[in-house]
């Protein structure tokens, strides 16, 4: 195979998710933060917390067995997450479980705002066969569905749909011998991701994304960009945006760490940014 390698040292891998247990099971990297979240605090101090290779492994191992006790290989999911650790682990772990994922921005569940457009458009045109989301988030739902009397398409797609709670699924411990296992993660050639564009300019589209397009992708970023595992990504870019997303990816395949913080931190107070950059 003939990627994009430039250090022999560490090959190339067909998909992103197989680079995250070569890291985690290096002595060096065991500890070391792959992501790090960054909370403005109402007095302008941030709060930091890390969640490391070795961390990040175990949990994906743990949704991704845990979601195969629910759903089939090849099913599709819509994760419905604001951004955070969370959301990342579960877009690793559908990886791995081998799932067809699209990430969006929850609306207000009560879905009285107007803001619950683009979810109807990625539940009609993807037709998921299950939601993750917080178990509030579907307890809300629910009620929604039991008392909605305006919206009734909308009640009957939500009421389709196969509700998993995050904690169902994060919570749970399974046994962590994963390197006995066969790895049946997605292929290359297999569907992983569906990305909804911005709808800056239109209507957003849904795209469609391989596994082994994606790790394309990423590996000609990590070269232009020159990542290396000494490498620090700052960013606060929604984690179902296509540029929030990818940086997921390449913090993962360069061995890098990624300083994540929310949107609405950065709306609020831009020069959180340019602190994280000098801070990290």
């Amino acid at each position: 195979m003939n990627y994009e390698n430039y250090d022999p040292s560490f090959p190339d891998q067909p998909v992103v998710d197989l680079y995250l247990p070569l890291w985690a099971n290096l002595p060096s990297f065991r500890s070391k933060p792959a992501f790090i979240w960054a909370e403005d605090g109402s007095n302008g101090a941030t709060k930091n917390s890390t969640i490391t290779y070795a961390q990040l492994n175990e949990s994906v191992h743990s949704i991704s067995t845990q979601l195969l006790t629910q759903l089939q290989r090849g099913d599709t999911v819509v994760i419905l997450r604001s951004p955070g650790f969370e959301l990342v682990e579960i877009i690793f772990g559908c990886q791995r479980a081998g799932l067809l994922c699209i990430p969006v921005f929850p609306p207000d569940p009560s879905f009285t705002k107007e803001n619950y457009h683009h979810l109807v458009r990625v539940l009609s045109q993807t037709k998921p066969k299950a939601a993750i989301t917080h178990h509030d988030y579907i307890a809300r739902v629910q009620r929604y569905i039991s008392l909605s009397s305006d919206n009734h398409k909308l009640a009957e797609m939500l009421q389709k749909l196969t509700w998993i709670s995050t904690s169902d699924i994060k919570d749970k411990k399974v046994s962590s011998n994963m390197g006995s296992l066969p790895y049946n993660s997605c292929r290359p050639n297999e569907l992983y991701l569906i990305q909804y564009t911005s709808g800056a300019t239109g209507i957003p589209k849904p795209v469609l994304v391989t596994a082994g397009a994606a790790a394309h992708n990423v590996r000609v970023a990590r070269k232009a960009y020159d990542l290396y595992p000494s490498s620090v990504i700052v960013s606060w870019l929604p984690q179902y945006h296509d540029c929030g997303l990818q940086f997921l990816l390449l913090t993962i395949i360069s061995g890098a760490t990624s300083v994540l913080t929310s949107p609405g931190a950065f709306v609020n107070r831009p020069g959180l940014w340019l602190e994280l950059i000098s801070k990290f």
